[in-house]
């Protein structure tokens, strides 16, 4: 295939047809990458614009994509390409050449090379021959031949259903409820309050029966006395019945959440990727919200009603017998109405939130994606797919409409019949009761009418609010945990020598998953840099999700300095490692707080980190503390942050927004490199992390990474062979096994230079000579290497 992607295709479970979860989470950078280049040239637009395509992909399938795509299928489109890979240029109509965000030059390759020295002083940084790329390109023709394909099993889905509960809740979310309040108690002097509140309303209203007719015998002043004192009595009981239930409600929804939200941020990595983002969020805000807002306030009232028609019943049956006998069957009627209306606006309300989570799902994947979107004109289909979504989750809302209508239309006809019945017994009991009694309970019976479709509505409205509490209660104490934090004791100085033991180690992300790693084996030394090489899907970054446990081992055990990591707790192992990754997570805030979120370091080390990571010149440095000297003025402080922020300097106090977006790919590499600086940890695991930055500034980091981990041990997956041919060892994946491991040199003498890794060397460039020099720029305390795949200063290329 054009975009070499027939390889990947051919590993995954369902080809073409398989997820890759929210943002690609389940795919490599390169992968990502030459999807997009796919996609690119199925648009078929008349001008592609292309950022860095090439950055993640190893250097004979970057040749593949430029060859066969991008000058290739693309090559009657006018193509503008922002990249670092130098190779590239002397095939492109014109060069754009930027530096400092000023544009230095523009002309073809071969006047640049003429006239502009240092333009050529540049391009002597790579050293990719012609007879290299003919090679490639047969290579990469060889690779196009035909194969016999498998019939792929059909793979698990990767997005798993979100679990939908049936049928009633159960108590025990009730009991779960109640003792997140703090205690069983809360809930009986609560139910207290609200018997003896409603007890004093009936004695307010039966009192002022008596006044009127009398019926005691007492003065105007006793009367008007126990009255003023019932109503008194009556609001102090239920203000203090509404406030406790507003304590009980607010304790509980906050140690549920607490829970939950703890629970979560333990949760395995593999929930995360089967879960998509717009679920959570609405686990945590819609259904907190009905947790914290709805369900107490329908509790209140359902509750003060419920009491209310139980004791206005048992106020009529006590004057007037005979109303036992209407009010048997017509409750039958009433709670067999009730329970049919309850049962159907539970399940409307699940399947409301399942609903609901799609839209959060869509509308979040609109926001990532929303550059995308608007590039490729798709704006219209996804705002259909969004307002689809809405509209069925509209669907299910309206339901709870109908199904108030169903249930209004027949407690009407209940509470009509009540009424009938009591009128007939206050007529033909008008000798006997006395007349004030029976117009007390006439009023009462008229308003119980409504009550009774209040009481039921209510009490689907509790239901539907603990459905959300049971949401939140599932996340609290039903997901998947990672080991805790703490289990055995660690010594402060561990690892102190950084040796790591893979012995037989045998890893699947998931179960019913393939092993990504088959017994693997391997011994490092402490202090011993270990470049770790391979295809896409080979296995090197599960090494990194083992050693951090991000994934635990289906089989085999990994041990530092002697210990065995999966005795140890998950923060004292994670907090004794370091990681350079691909793809670094900058969070908002400022550069000091993604160094050093917790203060445990001095400006001058923060400084120095970067200072090493090529993000400040030395000069800012010394300018800096200067500054930082005399530093009682906070004005001055703020404004010289501002101008430096201005004048495009990266200072402690520079602001960083969500995700680092200020900051370009290359810088927040850099970035991740300056958090490793400063951790200071025994071993370091890098993970591609200079893909993204030019040639020089590549040199410098790796000259850094010899310097600053001089005697750490350093495990570093790379698709740049030149970063790591000068290490200690090398080891070569292949389908999750260790196919060769040695030292670089041997690996290219190996079986006469037959070997996987002399094959890659030559693809990309890589001769003996390199090796030998990057090794001995190490020994110097230098870095860089052999001169195989380069890429350039920021250098934009438009091939029209």
């Amino acid at each position: 295939m054009t975009c070499a992607l027939q390889q990947d295709l051919d590993m995954l479970p369902d080809g073409d047809a398989t997820e890759i979860g929210e943002r690609g989470i389940t795919i490599s950078g390169g992968q990502k990458q030459r999807l997009n280049i796919a996609r690119a040239i199925y648009f078929d637009a008349d001008i592609v614009l292309m950022d860095d395509p090439l950055s993640a992909v190893d250097a004979h399938v970057g040749r593949h994509i430029f060859d066969n795509a991008i000058t290739g299928l693309l090559k009657d489109k006018c193509r503008i390409l922002a990249t670092h890979q130098l190779w590239v240029l002397n095939r492109c109509d014109r060069i754009i050449w930027m530096e400092n965000g000023k544009i230095q030059a523009v002309d073809t390759f071969d006047n640049l090379m003429a006239n502009d020295a240092g333009f050529k002083h540049l391009m002597e940084t790579t050293a990719v021959e012609e007879e290299q790329e003919k090679g490639e390109a047969a290579v990469d023709k060889t690779s196009e031949q035909p194969k016999d394909k498998k019939k792929k099993r059909r793979g698990q889905a990767l997005m798993q259903a979100e679990e939908r509960a049936v049928a009633s809740v159960p108590w025990s979310v009730y009991t779960a409820y109640v003792r997140a309040s703090g205690s069983l108690l809360n809930a009986l002097v609560i139910f207290f309050f609200l018997v003896v509140s409603q007890g004093s309303n009936i004695m307010t209203s039966l009192w002022l029966s008596f006044w009127t007719s009398d019926a005691l015998g007492l003065s105007v002043g006793a009367y008007i006395g126990v009255y003023a004192g019932l109503g008194t009595a009556q609001a102090l009981l239920m203000f203090t019945f509404s406030i406790l239930l507003a304590v009980f409600g607010t304790n509980a929804s906050k140690a549920l959440l607490r829970q939950a939200v703890e629970r979560t941020l333990r949760a395995p990595m593999s929930f995360f990727d089967t879960t998509p983002l717009g679920r959570i969020t609405n686990r945590f805000s819609r259904d907190v919200d009905v947790m914290d807002n709805n369900l107490t306030d329908a509790m209140r009232m359902y509750f003060m009603t419920l009491v209310t028609i139980v004791s206005v019943f048992a106020l009529i049956i006590a004057y007037f017998h005979w109303f036992a006998l209407a009010l048997a069957p017509l409750s039958v009627l009433f709670v067999m109405a009730a329970s049919y209306y309850r049962a159907s606006a539970r399940e409307v309300k699940r399947f409301e939130s399942v609903l609901r989570s799609v839209v959060f799902a869509k509308f979040g994947e609109g926001l990532t994606g929303v550059a995308s979107i608007r590039a490729y004109g798709l704006k219209d289909r996804f705002v259909a797919d969004l307002r689809k979504a809405i509209d069925d989750m509209n669907g299910a809302y309206y339901l709870t409409f109908s199904n108030q209508r169903w249930l209004s239309l027949r407690l009407d006809v209940i509470g009509n019949a009540l009424v009938f019945a009591t009128a007939i017994l206050v007529v033909t009991s008008r000798f006997s009761v006395n007349p004030s009694i029976g117009g007390l309970v006439l009023s009462y019976i008229l308003s119980i009418v409504q009550m009774l479709q209040f009481t039921v509505r209510q009490l689907a409205e509790v239901e539907n609010g603990m459905n959300a509490v049971e949401r939140i209660e599932y996340y609290g104490t039903q997901l998947e945990e990672e080991a805790p934090e703490h289990t055995v004791e660690v010594r402060p100085a561990w690892p102190e020598k950084g040796e790591i033991i893979f012995d037989n180690v045998e890893m699947r992300y998931r179960a019913g998953l393939p092993l990504v790693l088959q017994g693997l084996t391997m011994h490092v030394k402490g202090g011993e840099r270990i470049g770790i090489v391979g295809r896409t899907g080979a296995g090197k970054s599960s090494i990194m999700s083992t050693l951090f446990r991000l994934v635990e081992l289906s089989g085999g055990h990994i041990y530092i300095d002697g210990v065995d990591i999966s005795t140890l707790g998950l923060h004292d192992l994670r907090s004794r490692l370091a990681i350079i990754p691909q793809d670094p997570t900058l969070f908002r805030g400022t550069v000091r707080s993604n160094l050093d979120p917790f203060g445990e370091h001095t400006d001058l080390v923060l400084w120095s980190a970067l200072r090493q990571a090529d993000l400040v010149p030395a000069e800012d440095v010394v300018d800096s503390d200067n500054k930082g000297a005399n530093n009682n003025d906070d004005d001055d402080s703020n404004e010289n942050s501002n101008k430096d922020q201005a004048a495009g300097r990266i200072h402690l106090d520079s602001a960083v927004e969500e995700d680092g977006l200020n900051f370009s790919l290359g810088q927040r590499q850099m970035m991740a490199l300056a958090r490793a600086l400063v951790r200071g940890s025994r071993i370091i695991v890098c993970d591609e992390a200079t893909s993204s930055v030019d040639v020089e500034t590549d040199d410098k980091i790796q000259a850094t990474m010899a310097a600053a981990f001089q005697g750490r041990t350093l495990l570093c997956i790379a698709h740049r062979l030149r970063t790591i041919v000068g290490y200690d060892r090398v080891c070569v994946l292949d389908g999750g096994r260790i196919a060769e491991l040695d030292t670089p040199l041997n690996l290219y003498r190996k079986d006469g230079g037959s070997g996987i890794f002399r094959s890659m060397c030559d693809r990309s460039g890589v001769r003996e000579d390199d090796i030998m020099a990057a090794a001995k720029a190490i020994e110097a305390g230098g870095g860089g290497g052999g001169s195989g795949e380069a890429s350039g200063s920021g250098a934009g290329t438009a091939d029209a």
